[in-house]
């Protein structure tokens, strides 16, 4: 409001030309006395406007943007043994790994905070989630439910709700609130794909996690995260042949497209849902496919064609 004064009174004093230069000088340095603290007030908010405004618009982009991108059925009361590792009773439970749009932080995670909606519309709360065994660095993003969530025949899980909050670790872009949204859940018998592609940075493809790393000259890593683990049909890790089916869009400065597969796989042998595509080029990577027929879920379900973009 003292700035509106301010320029208002200035214009109608040159408009009416009734003070000279001197003048008018000598009035504004005597506004300006008089008036310090809120003409710097109002200069400072008019200065921090925009970086406010940015700022707000980046925080309501990335809370739009917050979903579960998948929840994947992938096993009905058959979870192995060996899953009593990453819940003590869940041998023999439910599994489904949820993917999230953004990395989350493990200390907001509670079982709570998930409600699956089954066919009938009964309802289950898991009775455990973690991240594992998806936990390398920069890979917190899928959790897996384990509980009974409805049997694939008579009354499948169709939903899943995240009831409480669930925050994201704000690593790369405003913190958000997963609270609210939902999924719908990918049947039992559906095959698994790839529901997302980010480019990774150096500082974290270099480290040394709990599967392979790329080589020393790989020049830019595009890590693909699957609905749920993926395997080949008898059970091994990926390798070369698979290595040539994934098929990675290129596109240059100058708008010119390519299309290459990775000079290798990693992030291999950890048993989660992520591989790292190691690139030997620096022309930036912006689509990834791979076909359908190859690979299977661990319910044994062959994996559908998939083709998604590189998030950067």
């Amino acid at each position: 409001m003292v700035l509106l004064i301010f320029f208002r009174s200035i214009r109608y004093l040159r408009e009416l030309s009734f003070c000279s230069s001197d003048e008018l000088k000598r009035w504004v340095i005597n506004f300006m006395k008089k008036n310090s603290l809120c003409v710097a007030v109002a200069l400072f908010g008019l200065a921090h406007a925009p970086v406010a405004v940015a700022e707000g618009a980046q925080q309501l982009a990335a809370e739009q943007s917050a979903r579960p991108l998948s929840a994947f059925f992938g096993l009905d009361n058959n979870l192995p043994f060996g899953a009593n590792v990453l819940c003590l009773g869940a041998s023999g439970e439910d599994g489904m790994p949820v993917v999230l749009s953004h990395t989350i932080n493990p200390d907001s995670l509670q079982a709570e905070d998930f409600r699956v909606v089954r066919q009938s519309g009964a309802t289950n709360t898991p009775m455990c989630v973690t991240l594992r065994p998806a936990g390398d660095m920069d890979e917190n993003r899928t959790v897996l439910l384990i509980g009974e969530f409805g049997n694939a025949d008579d009354d499948p899980p169709v939903k899943v709700l995240i009831v409480d909050d669930v925050l994201s670790d704000a690593t790369d872009s405003p913190q958000v609130n997963f609270r609210g949204t939902q999924v719908s859940v990918i049947p039992l018998d559906a095959g698994p794909e790839i529901i997302l592609a980010v480019a990774v940075p150096k500082d974290i493809w270099s480290l040394s996690g709990r599967g392979t790393s790329c080589p020393t000259a790989t020049k830019q890593v595009v890590r693909v995260t699957w609905t749920g683990g993926v395997r080949l049909p008898n059970r091994d890790e990926l390798g070369e042949a698979q290595r040539t089916l994934y098929k990675v869009s290129l596109t240059a400065a100058d708008g010119s497209r390519s299309e290459v597969s990775p000079a290798a796989l990693a992030d291999l042998g950890d048993a989660d849902n992520n591989h790292f595509l190691c690139l030997d080029t620096t022309t930036p990577a912006t689509a990834v496919a791979f076909p359908a027929g190859h690979l299977v879920d661990p319910n044994g379900d062959l994996n559908t064609d998939s083709k998604v973009m590189v998030r950067r």
